[in-house]
């Protein structure tokens, strides 16, 4: 798989995430606040979680397609 495509890939996958993070953003905020964090807090944490969750299904896919090549 050539690395082009795997960057490629990695944004598309951040794209989508970020879009759908975006989408039920709000929903997510009320709950999370609810447990007493800010609004900055809460924000934080989604941000943290989808970026980690990025880089974990990269490094999965990453680590299968290079050991099966």
């Amino acid at each position: 798989m050539g690395r082009k495509l795997v960057l490629v890939g990695f944004w598309l996958l951040g794209y989508f995430l970020g879009f759908f993070a975006w989408l039920v953003r709000a929903p997510l905020l009320s709950a999370i606040e609810s447990f007493g964090l800010s609004s900055d807090a809460a924000g934080a944490l989604i941000t943290g979680f989808a970026g980690s969750l990025v880089m974990l299904v990269g490094v999965i896919l990453w680590s299968y397609l290079s050991s099966s090549s």
